[in-house]
């Protein structure tokens, strides 16, 4: 998995090493979070395609399913994204500064940034547990499982947001070729 999400935050020394491991490691699982949910995204779609094309019948829970893994991928990828640099950013005006006042934005709206997730984090926790017993059409489990994966990957952005913060703006270059 280590060839799959290069990585400079497992050589990181110092102070800031227990937040390094603990974002590879989460960084490890959500790699592999994502390539299970793609694969049963795929599995469900293809054999619905199939039931429905060569049998006339389908899954009923197949359309929820691939929805939720959908979901969950995405939500999953962002903090990947971030951690290296990957996301669109507008530079129009900030690549004509000098690079110590860029690194300086960068932190800023990293802060920002972070306040955002962890706000978003929260609203997604409270409103989780309101629709808790609220359970999806056609599977046994909560519709809430939905707003989960935004709490999930909003918490785990923040994470990469707050390292930006106190490290600086990631290049993906510079995380690539680390490895």
């Amino acid at each position: 998995m280590s060839r799959l999400l290069p990585s400079n935050l497992t050589h990181h020394r110092g102070p800031l090493r227990p937040l390094a491991l603990t974002l590879h490691a989460l960084d490890t699982l959500a790699g592999w979070t994502i390539i299970v949910m793609l694969g049963v995204m795929v599995a469900v779609v293809s054999l619905q395609v199939l039931l429905r094309y060569a049998l006339n019948s389908s899954l009923g829970f197949a359309d929820e399913m691939s929805r939720l893994s959908f979901v969950w991928s995405i939500f999953l990828g962002i903090p990947l994204g971030i951690r290296l640099g990957a996301h669109i950013g507008m530079e129009l005006l900030s690549s004509r500064f000098p690079p110590q006042l860029q690194n300086l934005l960068a932190r800023l709206m990293a802060a920002v940034a972070a306040a955002m997730m962890i706000l978003v984090a929260w609203q997604s926790a409270v409103v989780a547990f309101d629709q808790w017993d609220e359970t999806m059409a056609s599977m046994n489990a909560s519709a809430a499982w939905f707003i989960v994966a935004v709490g999930v990957g909003c918490g785990h952005s923040a994470l990469h947001l707050a390292w930006i913060v106190m490290t600086g703006k990631p290049t993906m270059i510079e995380q690539v070729a680390t490895e």
